[in-house]
């Protein structure tokens, strides 16, 4: 074989591996659609400032303690990982991404993948490679993942309201100038309300975001579970109630005044500070044998499948500190603090 024709089959041989690595790099970075039925945070967690997120066999979540960057660990808080340098919060995702909030004013030096830009608004992030794509800028209140498609609400480039968003960034669509809280997805129907009609209503995403009345009243963050809807009442002084998914029947399954709630369908924990000693507690689904976690008012409500994770109240957003306890227990509570490494 001539010095020729080996050079010429080494190009080729060359350009086909390049080639294959070149295709095989523009499939990893496309984005697939997800099953219809995809939800992409506990609507509880969103509600309460979707700070922990689990997906897969990972916990993503929101380190207060470095000022909200972004980490990654195992369910039972093992091999925590840094992950970014900029504060996050609604954080949703599944298979190879997350979607979450950024907001550039929080900042972190440690080490860590940077971004570009200083803008705040809704990222994708590759799970893969860290690579994070903007895809909305703005202020963002509330987001969740539905499908194959964000759901935010909070005040972008073209006003207030709720915006939908295919999550390749395409087909984007302002549903509503209302800055309507999406956080309520259940696979097919968001539930939620919004200050003209307080109603509970709730949009079908499998059929044009259609909207239809469920309940009639002045209600707020409604929870769908499996077998119930679960909102505070307004008007009955922010009791938590629930709605039966099957009969329709509602019923109020709390005594106090709530600040701050969130379920997984089986406990419900909830902040109260109206009446009495301020606290967070825990209670049965259908409001039986209530018990104290810990003294105080907190928020920031969140759960994994492992843990329940909650902050104290501060007024300006900035609490520094978040709280643990194993999710089936009311104790021992200890600070939430790992490694930054």
């Amino acid at each position: 074989m001539s010095n020729r024709l080996k050079l010429i089959i080494g190009i080729l041989i060359f350009v086909a591996v390049a080639g294959a690595a070149i295709s095989a790099s523009i499939l990893a970075e496309r984005v697939p659609m997800n099953p219809a039925e995809t939800v992409g945070n506990h609507p509880g967690n969103l509600l309460n400032g979707g700070y922990f997120c689990e997906v897969g066999d990972k916990v993503y979540f929101s380190h207060f303690g470095d000022s909200h960057t972004l980490y990654s660990m195992n369910p039972d808080e093992t091999k925590v990982r840094r992950l970014g340098s900029m504060g996050v919060s609604q954080i949703s995702g599944y298979g190879r991404f997350l979607y979450f909030y950024m907001d550039s004013s929080q900042y972190s030096h440690g080490k860590g993948l940077g971004y570009v830009g200083n803008t705040d608004g809704v990222y994708r992030y590759a799970l893969r490679n860290g690579r994070t794509v903007s895809m909305e800028r703005g202020a963002i209140l509330n987001m969740q993942l539905c499908g194959s498609y964000l759901y935010f609400d909070g005040i972008t480039l073209d006003g207030s309201g709720l915006y939908k968003l295919k999550i390749d960034g395409k087909e984007r669509k302002r549903l509503s100038d209302q800055q309507i809280n999406p956080s309520g997805f259940d696979g097919r129907f968001l539930y939620f309300t919004d200050t003209q009609d307080p109603s509970l209503k709730y949009f079908n995403t499998a059929v044009g975001d259609s909207v239809s009345r469920v309940y009639e009243g002045n209600y707020s963050q409604p929870i769908p579970t499996r077998d119930h809807i679960y909102y505070i009442d307004n008007a009955q002084d922010y009791h938590i109630c629930r709605l039966n998914r099957t009969t329709g029947a509602s019923e109020m399954i709390g005594t106090e005044r709530v600040d701050f709630y969130n379920t997984d369908g089986r406990y419900v924990w909830y902040s109260v500070s109206a009446e009495g000693t301020p606290a967070l507690k825990r209670m049965n689904a259908d409001g039986s044998n209530v018990q104290v976690i810990m003294e105080g008012v907190f928020n920031g409500i969140n759960f994994t499948s492992r843990y329940l994770y909650f902050a104290p109240f501060v007024s300006n957003g900035s609490a520094e500190t978040m709280y643990h306890v194993p999710i089936d227990s009311i104790g021992p509570v200890s600070p939430f603090s790992p490694a930054t490494k």
